[in-house]
């Protein structure tokens, strides 16, 4: 590819990331329970970001790249009309309502829409038949499965703390508690924030993971890096300076407009949500963060029989739903357009 051109795909991937990071909800418990101010939050889940992308995130990036159309490489323009199609549908959904959407739904979608229609646009060698439909059931049933685990973790967990907290008397030893817990949070969200930013810089460079440009090994100073290293840094770094910029209504609608949170609660719920996507990121499955942790908040709500927001939940329910097709629709478009000027 032209260096011109693989830089203008480099700065739409750090777009796109731009976008996951104002949707990024992972410190939302930490803000919830009054542990982190919000900008403590974001700053902290930035530089978290980039280190989870750097260090986790090569598999899960192969996973919806390259096993999703059965090892096919995408062109320069398939690979615009996914990045752009994604970013859109991220920043309306974070701008307008904050609403805490599943970005591995976008990509997912964005490609499936994309590789369908690409014989009909001048591409041949694609279809139907080029998408892996056995990769897209696993990554399907990875999304049902993991917000169940989720909440069954949190609900579990929470009912011990529950159970032990009822054992201890005066005010001040369940102070004592709620303090340590908040530690325990701090720690949790840190493993989350690095899964996270694993899981989700997939999202924003898969695409750019199936170009030959990034397959030979890259040299800094004394060192031979994987060329897959300049993708993901760009990945980190945009959904870092995303979350700092434009996260905070995200983090504020599942911190306070979903369920009541107390340090145990949160530290419950953050339990629960860096298990599954550590376990889920180290295997290499591209996982919803924002499923398990919206599964993991009601949870402790009704383990603690505290009022969900039942309305802010249908909202969420219903944009991941749509997310998929709108996605898919959007990346059909956005081909369409494009094509001509390439």
């Amino acid at each position: 590819m032209e260096p011109l051109l693989l830089l203008a795909v480099l700065v739409l991937g750090f777009v796109v990331a731009f976008a996951i990071g104002g949707n990024d909800e992972a410190m939302s418990p930490a803000v919830g329970a009054r542990i982190f101010s919000l900008n403590t939050a974001v700053i902290l889940g930035g530089i978290l970001s980039v280190i989870g992308a750097l260090t986790l995130g090569g598999g899960v990036s192969e996973k919806v790249g390259s096993d999703l159309v059965s090892q096919q490489t995408m062109t320069p323009t398939m690979v615009f009309a996914v990045l752009v199609s994604m970013a859109i549908w991220l920043l309306i959904a974070s701008i307008t309502k904050g609403l805490p959407i599943s970005t591995t739904q976008c990509i997912v979608g964005s490609v499936i829409g994309v590789a369908i229609v690409a014989p009909f646009l001048g591409e041949p060698g694609w279809g139907i038949e080029v998408v892996s439909w056995s990769v897209v059931l696993e990554i399907f049933v990875g999304w049902i499965i993991s917000p169940v685990i989720g909440f069954f973790i949190a609900a579990g967990v929470f009912w011990l703390v529950r159970k032990f907290q009822s054992r201890v008397t005066g005010l001040s030893a369940l102070e004592r508690q709620e303090k340590i817990a908040s530690y325990g949070l701090a720690f949790f969200l840190i493993i989350t924030s690095l899964s996270r930013g694993g899981n989700d810089v997939a999202n924003a460079v898969a695409p750019l993971v199936t170009l030959p440009d990034f397959a030979p090994p890259i040299s800094v100073g004394p060192f031979l890096l994987p060329g897959l290293v300049v993708p993901l840094f760009v990945g980190g770094l945009g959904m870092a300076v995303g979350l700092i910029v434009v996260g905070r209504k995200v983090i504020k609608v599942l911190a306070t407009e979903v369920v009541s949170l107390t340090p145990t609660s949160a530290l419950s719920a953050s339990i629960s949500v860096a298990l599954v996507m550590f376990v889920g990121t180290y295997l290499g499955f591209p996982l919803s963060g924002t499923h398990v942790l919206v599964a993991a908040l009601i949870a402790v709500g009704w383990v603690a029989q505290t009022q969900v927001q039942t309305n802010q939940v249908k909202d969420i329910l219903i944009s991941w739903v749509i997310t998929v097709p709108i996605s898919a629709i959007f990346g059909v478009i956005l081909f369409a357009v494009i094509t001509p000027f390439f």
